[in-house]
């Protein structure tokens, strides 16, 4: 399974070029959002639809709900029993707290045997094998 990060739906939501190209070579039902990431979505949508200022509080409310229905075309990935052990031994190893989501989501590529589709694969070579970790923002579909 393809676990993809925040960053990446973004490009999806935009539908980048050389992402749609890797997307029509899989299953789309091997694409999955893991719950990390499903929160970090809605805590930004959120936050700024709780504080914008009223010129724009109606188009961040639209950004909001946009954002909520680019989700639900996804299957959702939750973090699991195993992938709390996995997350347990990956903040014994890395001790950075701004990395507390990314652990989060590699936790649950280990705990699975998944891929993590991210464009920034330098937040988890500490962490993961090459095998576990694709850009399909930068590189080109094989």
């Amino acid at each position: 399974m393809y676990l993809w990060d925040t960053h990446i739906v973004g490009h999806y939501a935009e539908r980048h070029p050389t992402l749609m190209l890797h997307v029509q070579r899989v299953e789309w039902e091997e694409i999955s959002l893991p719950s990390p990431v499903v929160a970090e979505l809605l805590r930004g949508r959120a936050e700024f639809a709780l504080k914008a200022i009223p010129e724009q509080i109606v188009w961040a409310h639209s950004e909001f709900l946009k954002t909520h229905q680019l989700m639900t075309k996804f299957r959702l990935l939750l973090f699991g029993e195993k992938a709390r052990e996995e997350f347990k031994m990956i903040l014994n190893k890395v001790k950075s707290k701004k990395r507390y989501a990314d652990m989060m989501i590699a936790a649950m590529a280990l705990a699975g045997d998944h891929v993590i589709v991210t464009r920034n694969t330098k937040h988890f070579k500490d962490v993961l094998p090459p095998n576990q970790l694709a850009n399909w923002i930068d590189e080109p579909p094989r």
